[in-house]
């Protein structure tokens, strides 16, 4: 049998008891338990949604396939625990967590989430949040399976999460707006007044690291890449440094830096794991390269180098983007080939990835109207470009090595506005979506209904 939360919507009374409960008794931050709450000021004829939602305890969770370091251990009740002593503070699983659930402890470094209070619960008491809840709206529940135990407006991600929700029909209906009348916040106001995402500047203050590691992965694959099809030998010299470079700097965005050994714990379905035991096999083959040239053909080395830029994709894969264009100029794959088009033959392959790389500019062009700093970067990159190409035809030292500090700098400009686009899954956003859509359609269709254009 496996535990999991039985949530009455129709008994929630917005008190937030059981958010409050479960830091009390687990002395964690606030959020761990989170009380969503849509249509509280807007459309009070529509009725308000509230959804008490903390760690879900999926059948197949996210968090745990994505751990590199092993952090995560299911229980025989399917309840899934967090071993603070094994995790490394990377913050992937918030990453992979469509619910939000671990969240990071920025004073010790590591993760936290619910753990469905199993010192209580093994003693036959009911999680405080449980017993919190004034209203039983919130319960516990042992079920052999939670299929169907989720409203329609409920995402499906996949991964069976163990809660049931009663009580939270699709029969909220709004009321007609006359037209003329209405603004954007109308349908804003649906939102829940909780922040999730930070700004741009706050997503690069946080992961400024992870954007030089991924810059000096890529710069260390394109020599290698280069060399491969040139069929000539680098040496690995200045590969080697730039690797050992990214893994220091990498080391800086972990909570927990002296656990960084555990990152490769778990190959089998991490994909950060295969990503960093990539950049250590690239790291180790240029350094062959660099003491003993001849040991590897360079097809090889270039081909590991491939193999090295799609294991950072993948990494990002479990997230969202802002974007709908598939291939995104920042992603690590499609960045290498493009650098290493600059340096080999015949042109025109560099030319037909420019005007992808344009064209994929242009499709994130709403971007540049966030903040000012994603402005800048926004005209750096979409400047670089014409810059480049301005300066290619004169072939002459001068103008070859002004374009080529264009370039890498149009590229650095990419890449961190690749991190700026980069959104983890979140579950009040995509239900968010969910309810402004349905209250656009029945809008339409109530004042079509009505006669009003």
């Amino acid at each position: 049998m496996r535990k999991g939360f039985t949530f009455d919507a129709a008994l929630c009374i917005n008190c937030k008891a059981c958010s409050a409960a479960c830091i009390l008794e687990n002395g964690l931050r606030p959020g761990t338990r989170t009380l969503f709450t849509w249509n509280e000021h807007a459309l009070p004829l529509a009725g308000v949604i509230n959804l008490s939602m903390a760690c879900n305890h999926c059948a197949e969770p996210a968090c745990a396939s994505g751990c590199p370091a092993l952090a995560y251990t299911i229980s025989p009740d399917g309840v899934v625990i967090h071993h603070t002593d094994r995790c490394m503070g990377c913050g992937y699983c918030t990453w992979r967590c469509p619910y939000g659930a671990p969240k990071i402890n920025p004073a010790l470094g590591y993760i936290e989430k619910c753990h469905f209070c199993a010192d209580r619960t093994t003693q036959g008491v009911e999680p405080a949040c449980v017993t919190a809840c004034p209203t039983g709206a919130l319960n516990m529940t042992e079920r052999e399976e939670f299929d169907g135990a989720l409203p329609a407006w409920f995402p499906d991600t996949g991964i069976k999460p163990s809660v049931f929700i009663k009580n939270a029909g699709t029969n909220h209906k709004p009321f007609i707006i006359p037209a003329g009348n209405e603004s954007e916040e109308d349908v804003e106001e649906i939102l829940t007044t909780q922040g999730t995402s930070s700004g741009s500047s706050g997503r690069l203050k946080e992961e400024w690291s992870l954007a030089l590691f991924s810059v000096l992965v890529i710069t260390a694959s394109v020599i290698l890449i280069v060399s491969a099809l040139r069929g000539t030998i680098t040496g690995g010299f200045m590969p080697f440094i730039l690797m050992v470079c990214a893994m220091a700097v990498s080391v800086v965005h972990l909570g927990v830096p002296g656990k960084s050994w555990r990152a490769v714990l778990n190959l089998l379905s991490s994909p950060l794991s295969r990503e960093i035991a990539m950049v250590l096999m690239l790291a180790f083959v240029a350094l062959l390269e660099w003491m003993k040239p001849d040991i590897l053909p360079p097809l090889v080395t270039g081909l590991l180098a491939l193999l090295t830029l799609i294991s950072i994709d993948n990494v990002y894969f479990a997230a969202d983007r802002s974007f709908s264009l598939k291939l995104h100029s920042g992603q690590a794959f499609f960045t290498g080939l493009y650098a290493a088009t600059w340096f080999i033959e015949p042109t025109i392959i560099f030319i037909v990835l420019s005007m992808l790389a344009a064209i994929s500019v242009v499709m994130r062009y709403r971007s540049s109207e966030a903040d000012s700093l994603t402005r800048a970067l926004y005209y750096t990159r979409a400047m670089a470009l014409p810059m480049v190409f301005m300066l290619i035809y004169p072939d002459s030292p001068v103008t070859d090595i002004a374009a080529l500090v264009i370039f890498i700098t149009g590229l650095m400009a990419d890449r961190l506005l690749f991190y700026c686009d980069f959104r983890p899954p979140n579950i009040k956003d995509t239900i968010t979506e969910h309810f402004a859509k349905e209250y656009e359609k029945e809008r339409d269709k109530q004042r079509q209904d009505a006669g009003i254009s």
